[in-house]
């Protein structure tokens, strides 16, 4: 009975360490290396990828440790400036104070995006965020992009962001 108590207090302790914004994780934003300019593209917007979802997903950090994924239909999203994606994503997250999925054109767009924005958290040098799957989502940075680790049943999927800089 009590390792089970140890062990639940251990993972509680864990999830909070993760989950609720702090000192001591705040320090790790430069050690990571997320880039609040611009955003990520998911490499294969405009190709098989949005042709068979229907979307071009795109990716943006903002301060405080919020990310924000933005679906922009396909094929409308090929003809939109990355600066006016941008800008939706901007906008968008000036539409809340809290984790929300929405649906608009944040004041941007000619047609309606599904935004995700949600708070991110550290776990062994990685980003972690809910996403929607069926564990969290991790994010590895590298120089210029980022990869997407969405968890799977059978295997992970990993899905390689390009970054594009702020105008």
């Amino acid at each position: 009975m009590k390792i089970r108590l140890s062990k639940s207090i251990l993972l509680g302790v864990i999830i909070a360490t993760i989950t609720l914004p702090g000192p001591i994780l705040s320090a790790q934003h430069s050690s990571l290396g997320e880039d609040l300019s611009g955003h990520f593209s998911r490499a294969g917007n405009s190709d098989t990828p949005s042709n068979t979802t229907r979307n071009n997903i795109y990716i943006k950090f903002f301060a405080d440790r919020w990310i924000e994924m933005i679906f922009v239909p396909y094929p409308y999203a090929v003809g939109v400036e990355p600066s006016t994606i941008t800008r939706a994503m901007v906008e968008a997250k000036k539409q809340t104070s809290g984790s929300a999925y929405m649906k608009g054109k944040f004041g941007h767009l000619s047609e309606l995006a599904t935004v995700h924005i949600e708070r991110y958290g550290y776990l062994e040098g990685r980003i972690v965020f809910e996403c929607g799957s069926l564990a969290p989502c991790t994010i590895k940075l590298g120089e210029g992009y980022l990869e997407l680790i969405k968890p799977g049943v059978i295997n992970e999927h990993i899905i390689r962001y390009n970054h594009v800089a702020a105008e």
